[in-house]
C-alpha cells in the first residue's frame, strides 16, 4: 500500500511540474507558418521564437481572433526587445502567457521594428505637429470677443490622444513604459484660452480689431507650443520605427487529448438510522473519473470537478448482521462528482448502489436493491486519452 501511494505521489507531482512549463514554437518567417505547419499548443503559454537580423531592436507578436485584426482589439500582445549588447541575439523569443483554446483558429501578427532615424524622427514630430494643429484650427470658433472651442476641453484633450495614439501606431519605445499622453496642462490651457475676454485686450486703442486679432494669435501660439513641446517628448530618443510584418489567418490550435483518472479512497455510505442512532458503512473504495471540462480556460468549477464511479472493496454490515453488497459485482458501487480540495486531495460526493437480502439468514431470500448517499475522500492519477484518426 506504501508503495501505491508513494508512486501515486511522484505521478501527481510530475503532472503539476509539467503543467508549469511552456511550450516553444519556432516562426518560419519565409513561408508564414510555425514550425513545419504544425498547430500551436493550447492550454499553455507558448515562447515563440525565429532569426531576427541584426538592424531589429523589437519582436511584437499580436494574437487575434479569426478575421479579427480589422474588427477588434487584440486578444493579447507580447514583445521581445533586444539586449542593449546589440551583438548578442540573432533570435527572439516572445514569451506569451495568454492560452489559446483547442481546436479553435487564430490570426496572428508578427512584426518587426528598428531604430529611428534621426530623419524620421524629425519626420514624426512634423506630422504629428501638423495633425494637432489642424485638429486645433478645426476646433476653434469665430466670436470676436472671445476664443471658443466646439467641444469641452476634456473631449479635445481626449481627441488629441486618440489622434496621437493613430500617428503613434507604427512606432515603439525601447523602454517599456508607453508613450506620454498630452497632459492635463494642454485641458487647463484651453480652459484658459476660452475664460480670456479679447475686448478688453484693446483697451489703450479702443478695442480695435488689430489688437483683438493680435491678442488671439497669441494665445493659438502658447497651446499650440505647449502641445508641440509634448509632441517632442512622445519622439523622444530611443524611438523605433516598424521595419516589417507578417501576418497569419486561420492558423489552426492543436486538439487537446482528454484523460480520464484513475482514484483511490476512503468513504463512508449512510445505511439509516438517526443522530442519536447512526447506521453508516466504511470501506476504501477504487474507481474512475471524467473531468467535466479539460480546459485551462474552463470556468474554475469545471475545471476541478469531474463524474466519479468505481466500486468499494468490501461489503457492509447492516441491522440484523445483514450483508450489505451491491447488484452485479457483488460489492456496493458508487455514482457521483468529486471536486479537487488541494493538489493531492479530491472530495467525493454522490450516491451508493447497494443490495441486502429482505430475510436474514435464508439463502434464497429476495434481493433489495436501494441508493444510500455517500461521501468520501480519493487521491487521482490522471491518466491520457485519445483516439486516432
Amino acid at each position: 500500500m506504501k508503495i501505491v501511494f508513494f508512486t501515486l505521489f511522484l505521478a501527481i507531482s510530475f503532472s503539476w511540474i509539467a503543467h508549469g512549463q511552456y511550450a516553444t514554437v519556432n516562426f518560419d518567417y519565409e513561408k508564414a507558418r510555425f514550425g513545419e505547419n504544425q498547430p500551436l499548443p493550447a492550454e499553455t503559454p507558448i515562447v515563440f521564437t525565429g532569426p531576427i537580423e541584426a538592424n531589429i531592436d523589437i519582436v511584437e507578436v499580436r494574437i487575434f481572433a479569426p478575421k479579427g485584426k480589422d474588427n477588434r482589439a487584440p486578444l493579447a500582445v507580447a514583445d521581445w526587445k533586444r539586449p542593449r549588447d546589440k551583438n548578442g541575439a540573432t533570435n527572439f523569443n516572445v514569451l506569451t502567457n495568454y492560452k489559446l483554446r483547442a481546436s479553435k483558429k487564430y490570426d496572428i501578427e508578427v512584426t518587426y521594428f528598428r531604430p529611428a532615424t534621426d530623419k524620421e524622427r524629425q519626420a514624426l514630430i512634423s506630422r504629428l505637429t501638423q495633425s494637432i494643429d489642424t485638429y486645433l484650427d478645426s476646433q476653434m470658433g469665430n466670436n470676436s470677443n472671445r476664443i471658443s472651442f466646439q467641444k469641452s476641453a476634456k473631449k479635445i484633450l481626449r481627441d488629441m490622444n486618440q489622434l496621437a495614439s493613430s500617428v503613434l501606431s507604427e512606432y515603439r519605445r525601447r523602454s517599456d513604459e508607453p508613450f506620454p499622453p498630452f497632459s492635463e496642462l494642454v485641458k487647463m490651457k484651453t480652459e484658459q484660452i476660452e475664460s480670456v475676454n479679447l475686448s478688453k485686450a484693446g483697451a489703450e486703442t479702443d478695442g480695435s480689431t488689430p489688437a483683438k486679432a493680435g491678442q488671439r494669435q497669441k494665445l493659438i501660439e502658447e497651446l499650440r507650443a505647449l502641445a508641440a513641446m509634448e509632441i517632442e517628448a512622445m519622439a523622444g530618443p530611443n524611438l523605433l520605427i516598424f521595419a516589417d510584418s507578417r501576418y497569419v489567418e486561420d492558423y489552426q490550435t492543436e486538439d487537446k487529448a482528454g484523460y480520464f483518472a484513475v482514484n483511490a479512497g476512503y468513504g463512508g455510505v449512510y445505511l439509516g438510522g438517526n443522530l442519536e442512532n447512526l447506521d453508516y458503512g466504511t470501506a476504501p473504495y477504487l474507481g474512475l473519473s471524467f473531468p467535466l471540462s479539460t480546459s485551462t480556460i474552463a470556468p474554475r468549477f469545471l475545471r476541478n470537478a469531474s463524474i466519479t464511479m468505481g466500486v468499494f472493496t468490501r461489503n457492509f454490515d447492516g441491522e440484523n448482521n445483514k450483508e450489505i453488497s451491491g447488484p452485479l459485482i457483488g460489492r456496493p458501487f458508487y455514482l457521483g462528482l468529486d471536486y479537487k480540495l488541494f493538489q493531492f486531495v479530491r472530495f467525493n460526493a454522490g450516491g451508493a448502489i447497494l443490495e441486502e437480502p429482505e430475510t436474514t439468514g435464508v439463502e434464497d431470500s429476495n434481493k433489495r436493491i436501494f441508493l444510500q448517499p455517500f461521501i468520501g475522500l480519493s487521491a487521482k492519477v490522471n491518466l491520457s486519452l485519445s483516439l486516432d484518426k
